[in-house]
C-alpha cells in the first residue's frame, strides 16, 4: 500500500451509487441502471407536470424506452387546453433532461381517452399520478 494506505485503495475503487442501499441485492447491474433511470425520469416528469394536472387528467405514467420516453396520459375528455398542458409537460421534461444522459431521447405523449384501467397502455408503466375515482 502507498503512504496513505486505505485512502489510496478507496480512491481506486468504484463508488457505489447511494441509492443502491435501497435496491434488492439480487438485481443485476443492468437492472439497477434501469431502475435508477426509471426513478430519475419519474422525478423529472413529476417536476414537469407541476401545475399542469387538471381535473380532466385521470392518470400519468412514464415509460422509459431505449433512447425514448413516453408519457402516458389517461383523460376524461379531450380539449385544446388539455392538449396544450400535455405539450407543456413534454416540453418541460425535455428542458429538465437537457444536459443529462437522456438529453437526446425522444419524448412523446400518448393520450388515452378513458379511465386508467387495464386498457390504458400506461397501466403497466411507472405510475406518476392517478386521480381518485369519482
Amino acid at each position: 500500500m502507498g503512504p496513505h494506505g486505505l485512502l489510496d485503495l478507496m480512491h481506486h475503487m468504484p463508488m457505489a451509487h447511494p441509492a443502491q442501499q435501497y435496491y434488492n441485492p439480487d438485481l443485476t447491474e443492468e437492472e439497477e441502471r434501469a431502475l435508477l433511470r426509471r426513478n430519475y425520469l419519474l422525478l423529472q416528469a413529476g417536476q414537469a407536470a407541476l401545475g399542469l394536472i387538471s381535473a380532466d387528467m385521470l392518470a400519468l405514467a412514464v415509460e422509459p424506452r431505449p433512447d425514448a420516453v413516453v408519457i402516458h396520459v389517461a383523460v376524461s375528455r379531450e380539449t385544446p387546453e388539455l392538449a396544450e398542458d400535455i405539450d407543456d409537460i413534454v416540453s418541460d421534461l425535455k428542458a429538465f433532461l437537457s444536459g443529462g444522459p437522456d438529453q437526446n431521447s425522444t419524448i412523446t405523449a400518448r393520450v388515452h381517452l378513458g379511465p386508467p384501467d387495464a386498457t390504458w397502455p400506461g397501466s403497466t408503466q411507472a405510475l406518476l399520478y392517478v386521480a381518485k375515482p369519482a
